[in-house]
């Protein structure tokens, strides 16, 4: 077992799967044999067929069950999530209540986490709260580089999912440090990904797009093609809002292609999200929209479950589509299924999303009210998002004639595209400031769109204080590799100083 558990960390899934099915008839203790099949299911999660996975697991948890509960319900909890990446979440919540269920005190922390990230996902924030804030201490001691990794990771976007933004940051340093710290490349590809989904929620572009890009190549590199399928659309999304619209749109065909390959059903509205912002991002509302309602058209038929719409964040980009493509009608019953969301959940994402499309949608006297809200609930901590809000903001004072109201909105907005290389959206806040009848200039100084994405990596963790030695051994570089990457930045930058890069890195990482 320990060298399956050693290929498994070092990337090696397939192998490792293999080779701990070769063993199982050597396993004649029940319960010894659990604890192959629990690794073994690890192993497979992003390897083999996810159906595959599932039935092994659940079938393993049924011969363990009458000799160890704690352990059947741990395997019922690994089943639970393969069968939420099938995109059956509501049979994903009924495994998983059945797993807390019936775990005993050992089993109970793992199905505990499980079920709070399924009713995290589905919506119902204060029971996944109240299932995870007994536990956060007792998290802090489980290992973020062992069994429970997966899961550790799946708790901290169960967090990010239900606004416990602090919570979720202090989880994901803790499992992406362990890994650089032990050099296992195997285990950081799941958790970069949901961190990239975290920062770009929070409108770390940069970030966003560093860990986006590393995810994807480690999860190359370690041979997991169930993982790459949402590494890649994970990826997708950053680009989309940077405007690389081809590596946008090759990212999200090859992530479709390694979901379909392995069952892993979920992804499909991921990608669809992502080119309803790709074409928002362009202005092209009409096509946004298509692909957005297909997004309410997966949740509703396919997921099979109620998946609350800010896990792809594709509801508010929906309303916006239909608004600026004309079909009010349309905005208007989609505003209002965005809005029982925000009711339900409580959500800051929701209930600032749909105040700003009732900004969009309101007349004269009420639309400042409307957007004025959505700007005071994202606040400072979803930038991205409140970026947009200004530029909408804008739009609708430039037609009441107020322009130069219109201006001070347009011109916050375009600063933090631009730093952030948003470059899509930045052309949208130029397009209306010249509509007020001025000439913006193009100020691209402080993007760091300039950057490869490893060079992005690299000026990251110098910014944030690292060596250059340091900032190898965690992305797995030599010395040397570090310094020809930071040499560039330098140069693309304009930036003499690791302490002037640190400046120009501020608020976007």
């Amino acid at each position: 077992m320990g060298v399956g558990r050693a290929l498994w960390l070092a990337g090696e899934g397939e192998r490792a799967a293999a080779l701990l099915g070769s063993v199982l008839g050597l396993a004649a203790e029940p319960t010894a044999r659990a604890d192959l099949q629990g690794l073994r299911g690890l192993a497979m999660l992003f390897t083999s067929p996810v159906a595959e996975t599932y039935a092994m697991l659940v079938a393993e948890a049924d011969r363990v069950e009458p000799h160890d509960t704690s352990r059947a319900a741990g395997l019922r909890a690994a089943a639970a999530l393969a069968c939420q990446m099938t995109g059956d979440q509501a049979g994903a919540v009924e495994m998983a209540r059945r797993a807390l269920a019936g775990a005993g005190p050992e089993g109970r922390p793992t199905a505990a986490m499980v079920l709070a990230h399924m009713t995290a996902v589905s919506g119902q924030v204060d029971e996944a709260f109240a299932l995870l804030e007994p536990m956060l201490e007792s998290l802090e001691s489980i290992d973020p580089l062992g069994e429970l990794s997966f899961m550790l990771s799946g708790v901290a976007q169960s967090l990010v999912l239900i606004e416990q933004w602090a919570h979720a940051h202090k989880m994901f340093d803790r499992i992406i440090g362990a890994a650089r710290t032990a050099g296992a490349p195997a285990v950081l590809p799941f958790p970069l990904a949901l961190f990239s989904e975290f920062e770009l929620r929070r409108g770390k572009i940069a970030a966003a797009y560093a860990a986006a890009a590393e995810s994807v190549q480690l999860a190359a590199e370690t041979g997991q093609a169930g993982l790459s399928s949402y590494t890649l659309v994970v990826l997708a999304r950053v680009e989309a809002v940077l405007g690389h619209d081809e590596d946008c749109r090759a990212h999200l065909a090859a992530g479709l292609e390694f979901s379909r390959r392995t069952g892993s059903g979920a992804i499909e509205n991921y990608a669809a999200a992502v080119l309803g912002l790709l074409e928002l991002s362009r202005g092209h509302a009409d096509r946004a929209a298509i692909h957005l309602a297909e997004c309410a058209r997966i949740e509703k038929q396919y997921n099979r479950g109620t998946v609350v719409p800010t896990v792809a964040q594709w509801a508010a980009d929906l309303v916006e589509a239909q608004i600026r493509s004309g079909a009010l009608t349309d905005a208007e019953r989609s505003l209002a299924m965005l809005e029982d969301i925000a009711c339900r959940t409580g959500l800051k994402w929701a209930n600032a999303g749909a105040a700003r499309c009732r900004g969009m949608l309101a007349g004269e006297d009420r639309y400042e009210r409307e957007f004025q809200t959505a700007l005071a609930l994202y606040g400072e901590e979803m930038a991205f998002e409140r970026a947009r809000t200004l530029l909408a903001l804008g739009m609708r004072r430039r037609r009441s004639r107020r322009r130069a109201d219109a201006r001070a909105a347009l011109h916050e907005a375009l600063s933090y595209f631009e730093r952030g290389g948003a470059e899509p959206w930045a052309g949208q806040a130029r397009s209306e400031l010249t509509a007020t009848g001025e000439m913006p200039s193009r100020d691209t100084a402080g993007s760091l769109r300039a950057l490869t994405p490893q060079e992005l990596q690299v000026a990251l963790l110098v910014a944030q204080g690292s060596t250059n030695r340091e900032a190898a051994t965690a992305l797995f570089l030599s010395p040397k590799t570090v310094e020809f990457h930071l040499g560039n930045t330098y140069r693309k930058l304009g930036v003499r100083s690791r302490t002037e890069l640190a400046r120009r890195v501020e608020g976007l990482a």
